[in-house]
């Protein structure tokens, strides 16, 4: 059969397969969606982990951490710090000469000394963070929002705020908001580059910060290419002069380097000069806080409890560097393509009749490949190409593919099992659809009764009458006395020409009562071949007339023949000594006769000895009994 006849021969069968395994993966997608997206997105933080446990030992030099941590709180007082304070450490690093410095802090209270520090800010021009309120409501507004984009409306990829918590309006600082994207398990792995708030547009502090580097006033949103994220910020002045953001505006944060990585120095330490001094100078300063007291932890792909400002560092040089990981608009023609490939190498391996299991171990290890491209990509580019839709959809497929060959392959079996015992003894059709060929002999001895049938005067019958008469006698002969063995315990074990050869097995031992089966079979065919012959046979031809022969021994019964041309027989002396019974039935005009074995063992009062014959063939003398058959005549019980 050609591929593709089998192909057509199938295709309703799996096509079926593939509807249900779209519909199941619809349905997957509806209900378990954060779950999906959560599993990809664990997924991409093992990829950060594995890279940055293999980042060199080199520290990250261009971009250095000021950290108000808990031993600047003992030594310079508990947080908040004053006004003047703060405008010491903006002094100290300012005078440093950095290429920039901002801080993961907000102030928004009015408090004695903020003119000093809006004259430090002024001098050296910071950037300080405000918060938009996305996921949790808030009620109320404090501060005063600053740097908004010239934007003439809030595009529509990016939300608006229920609230804001920004800096002292007299302090005049350029912001940059510190809202973060929270993840289905409280992860944070994206942040809003742009959030809305009353029609205006107000990015995020890592961006503010890459355009004040830059001297970008103002950005330009645009579609992406297929190449490209969704969405694209864009400033030509910029270091990073397009930031890929996804379909809700966000920005993926880059998780690339570990906390070792990083230069990082106590805000003590700048207050008391305990520093090198040229470890600011022309590098970027992110000041924050590691203190437990002022509520700023995170929980990181690489740490499960880390400083707010660490999620700015890694925006900041994932920006600079442009490594911001993004979905591609291709991704999902990829994935399509991916899923298309994955569906001919499953209907391939359907099609080459291997093993049903290697249908599942195809389909996980196309999952394993398609996860195997999203770190590869991912590790090397920063594309992140989705991936466990398509792995468990082709999963999914190969399992239900798997399922409908394997229930496929028991409907071809159980088929060729019906067709195999319509020619063999039923048992003997179910222990070889278990078995490999063989050009052994396979059969064992054993006493059985046997019953050979058949219909004299049939040669001359077929001679003369068109053969369909032929054929439908011999149906209506085969179809009776299989029913009528069965019916009373027997197997038939052969049909041959028109003949039949029957047995019980193992009855010597049995009671009569038992033995009286195959007597009570010979009877009932007998009486059902005046159904099925013709009487009387037409031109003047002998009448068609059923003998039968009974006896009881030993025989052998099994397989016999090369492995690729087998014959099921029955064999021994007991089968020739029936066979002779039954060319014997004509002679002595009794239609059933019994060997004198089988005679001995039923002990029936109705048969009669015939007395003692040398068979046709044979060497031994035989007794033979006959049993008189009458229209009211039934073996008893």
């Amino acid at each position: 059969m050609s591929l593709f006849s089998r192909l057509s021969s199938r295709k309703a069968f799996y096509g079926f397969g593939l509807a249900l395994a779209l519909l199941i993966g619809a349905g997957l997608h509806v209900a378990f969606a954060p779950t999906l997206l959560h599993l990809e997105s664990q997924s991409g933080d093992w990829v950060w982990q594995a890279k940055s446990a293999r980042a060199t030992a080199d520290l990250e030099r261009r971009l250095v951490m000021v950290d108000i941590d808990e031993r600047s709180l003992q030594e310079f007082g508990p947080w908040p710090w004053s006004r003047q304070t703060i405008a010491k450490l903006v002094e100290d690093i300012g005078q440093q000469k950095p290429l920039l410095q901002f801080y993961d802090l907000v102030l928004p209270e009015e408090k004695a000394g903020d003119a000093q520090l809006a004259r430090s800010i002024k001098q050296y021009s910071p950037i300080f963070s405000q918060i938009l309120a996305l996921e949790t409501p808030l009620a109320f507004s404090a501060g005063q929002l600053e740097s908004a984009l010239d934007w003439k409306a809030c595009p529509s990829p990016f939300q608006e705020a229920s609230g804001y918590l920004a800096n002292n309006k007299s302090l005049e600082v350029q912001s940059g908001h510190i809202t973060p994207r929270l993840g289905f398990d409280g992860v944070l792995r994206h942040q809003p580059a742009v959030i809305c708030f009353k029609g205006k547009a107000y990015p995020s502090l890592a961006i503010k910060a890459v355009m004040a580097m830059s001297d970008q006033a103002e950005l330009v949103l645009e579609k992406g290419a297929w190449l490209e994220s969704e969405w694209m910020l864009s400033g030509k002045k910029m270091v990073s002069n397009r930031i890929p953001l996804n379909a809700n505006g966000d920005v993926r944060i880059p998780w690339r380097l570990p906390n070792r990585s990083f230069i990082s120095i106590s805000a003590a330490d700048v207050f008391e000069d305990r520093y090198p001094k040229d470890l600011f100078k022309n590098a970027v300063v992110l000041v924050g806080s590691s203190a437990f007291g002022l509520n700023d932890g995170i929980a990181t792909p690489l740490n499960p409890l880390a400083a707010g400002m660490q999620a700015h560092a890694e925006l900041v040089l994932g920006l600079i560097d442009e490594q911001v990981p993004f979905t591609p608009r291709i991704a999902i023609f990829y994935q399509t393509a991916f899923v298309v490939l994955g569906l001919a190498v499953l209907m391939l391996l359907v099609l080459s009749r291997l093993p049903g299991y290697w249908i599942p171990v195809a389909g996980l290890g196309l999952s394993l490949i398609s996860w195997l491209s999203f770190v590869v990509l991912l590790w090397q580019s920063s594309r992140w190409i989705g991936w466990i839709e398509p792995a468990l959809f082709l999963l999914l497929t190969s399992l239900i593919w798997s399922g409908l060959e394997h229930a496929r392959s028991r409907l071809d079996r159980d088929r060729l099992y019906q067709h195999l015992s319509s020619y063999l003894p039923s048992s003997v059709a179910a222990a070889l659809a278990l078995q490999s060929p063989s050009d052994a002999i396979t059969a064992k001895n054993q006493s059985a009764v046997v019953l050979f049938a058949d219909i004299r005067n049939f040669s001359a019958y077929c001679e003369v009458r068109p053969p369909e008469e032929s054929a439908a006698i011999l149906h209506a002969f085969f179809s009776s006395a299989t029913k009528i063995v069965e019916q009373h315990g027997g197997v038939i074990e052969a049909f041959e020409g028109d003949a039949l050869i029957a047995f019980w097995g193992n009855l010597e031992h049995q009671d009569s009562a038992d033995l009286n089966s195959p007597l009570r079979a010979a009877v009932a065919l007998q009486k059902a071949s005046l159904e099925f012959l013709p009487d009387p046979a037409p031109d003047n031809l002998e009448p068609l007339v059923l003998g039968i022969g009974l006896e009881l021994g030993s025989t052998m019964i099994g397989s016999f023949g090369l492995a690729k041309r087998r014959a099921h027989l029955i064999l021994g002396p007991t089968v020739s000594i029936t066979s002779c019974l039954v060319k014997m039935t004509a002679e002595l005009s009794h239609p059933i006769l019994i060997g004198g074995e089988f005679a001995k063992h039923i002990h029936h009062p109705a048969l009669q000895s015939l007395g003692i014959f040398l068979l046709d063939g044979l060497k031994t003398p035989h007794s033979i009994f006959a049993y008189p058959l009458s229209d009211d005549a039934s073996p008893a019980l």
